[in-house]
């Protein structure tokens, strides 16, 4: 958990520029939408978080190998890709980093990547709870990836898992994949996340192909099943 300092809001008018910059990138995410909807009509694919549908794009920063970059998911994709083809798989774990079960499944995400890596692109997407003790910030994703010391084993609201642990004590090994930014929660709207930790499987062209929603209480499959049914053992 990271305590966050206000910050100040100016009164000062905007300018003539600010303006056209406003007008701008409004412009450009009406294009995008627009753009959407045709690729999803042409494709013959709807938009949508369901198996079966194109996942809506989550764009933000993502942390790898010590550095942020510009992330954007849909860039990822093989739009030529076909069934039965080879091509690189992406799983998707949604997750807080002061979550209990996220930090202990720290582990098996580890395991998982040993098993799954070389057929498939992790990603964690890391939220924000509105749930209080979870307060994430870019240095704490930092540290729950690397396992880098921040914070305390006391309990005292520092660090990883409701700041009860010092995140560099976190279960399993440093995650060597991208970390994306999430704190301001846009996949809870757009993919329909109900909670932590979250797992989605994608096909290298975008297509849902196991979303935990879908499953669980639904017919008892684990992640794990999933990833052994699509990428095997």
């Amino acid at each position: 958990m990271a305590r966050r300092r206000k910050i100040a809001v100016s009164n000062t008018p905007k300018n003539d520029g600010d303006s056209r910059t406003t007008s701008f990138l409004v412009t450009s995410g009406v294009i995008s939408v627009v753009a959407v909807i045709f690729i999803s009509m042409s494709s013959g694919y709807s938009i949508g978080p369901e198996e079966g549908q194109i996942i809506p794009n989550l764009g933000g920063e993502v942390y790898e190998s010590g550095t942020w970059s510009d992330f954007d998911l849909h860039s990822m994709f093989d739009r030529s890709w076909e069934e039965g083809e080879e091509g690189k798989w992406i799983y998707i774990q949604i997750l807080d980093t002061d979550c209990p079960y996220c930090y202990t499944e720290g582990d098996d995400m580890t395991e998982r990547h040993t098993l799954y890596g070389s057929k498939a692109t992790f990603l964690s997407v890391v939220v924000e709870l509105g749930i209080s003790g979870h307060e994430g910030s870019e240095a704490e994703i930092i540290a729950f990836k690397d396992k880098t010391n921040y914070g305390t084993n006391v309990d005292d609201g520092n660090g990883c898992n409701s700041g009860k642990n010092n995140c560099q004590d976190r279960p399993g090994e440093v995650h060597d994949w991208g970390y994306v930014n999430d704190l301001d929660l846009t996949v809870q709207n757009i993919w329909d996340i109900s909670g932590t930790p979250f797992n989605i499987i994608l096909k290298p062209n975008g297509e849902v192909a196991w979303n935990q929603a879908a499953h669980g209480n639904n017919d008892g499959q684990s992640i794990d099943d999933g990833l052994s049914i699509y990428l095997g053992a």
